[in-house]
């Protein structure tokens, strides 16, 4: 029974990251018309960070003022979805953060991370993890993923980043397009750097 709880909120995990990077066309998303009192240019203003903070969730992160951000998508925090490149370009490349409640089955980061890994390869087609390794996220121990597969018609490359810290799991994932996955890498280790739990 336990370990079907676990199996559960594992796949919640991973579910919820499909949704997300199925974030593929313009209108499936709408962009934030107004700029909310939460969002400020940060430290990082030469590179025209704003900073997102969720006091809900207890979480802050920066990210580039041209991108599109989405709260409360698909069972994600928020997203932040890059700017479209051409018309042909059908797949906006995105980073989401997806907070999940652990209080009614507790379990470790080793535990959360053994269940995450070992489910990858159940969600989607010819999955091939390329890295599995110990790091760290806002300062705690956390565990970082990068692999590759398809959903659909795409061949995507996914990074995710995970902490449990007081009964919650704080998920960072980036979904490109494996040709794509470099252009914004360093974008991406910048608001992954940036990430805090408040």
């Amino acid at each position: 029974m336990m370990k079907q709880e676990y199996l559960f909120l594992t796949a919640l995990l991973i579910v919820g990251i499909l949704f997300i990077s199925g974030c593929v066309q313009q209108p499936t998303i709408k962009p934030t018309t107004t700029t909310q009192p939460s969002e400020t240019p940060t430290a990082q203003s030469t590179n025209n960070f704003l900073t997102y903070d969720s006091p809900a969730y207890g979480i802050r992160i920066g990210y580039p003022s041209d991108w599109t951000k989405s709260e409360q998508f698909m069972g994600s925090v928020v997203a932040f979805l890059s700017p479209t490149e051409s018309t042909s370009d059908i797949f906006r490349e995105n980073l989401n953060v997806i907070v999940q409640d652990l209080s009614t089955q507790p379990m470790t980061l080793d535990e959360y991370t053994e269940l995450s890994v070992s489910q990858i390869k159940q969600f989607f087609t010819d999955a091939n993890i390329t890295d599995s390794s110990a790091t760290t996220l806002d300062g705690n121990p956390a565990h970082k993923v990068v692999y590759t597969g398809k959903q659909g018609q795409y061949n995507l490359k996914w990074m995710q980043v995970w902490v449990v810290k007081e009964n919650k799991a704080y998920i960072i994932s980036y979904t490109a397009e494996v040709n794509k996955y470099p252009d914004f890498l360093g974008t991406i280790q910048q608001m992954i750097n940036s990430f805090e739990i408040i």
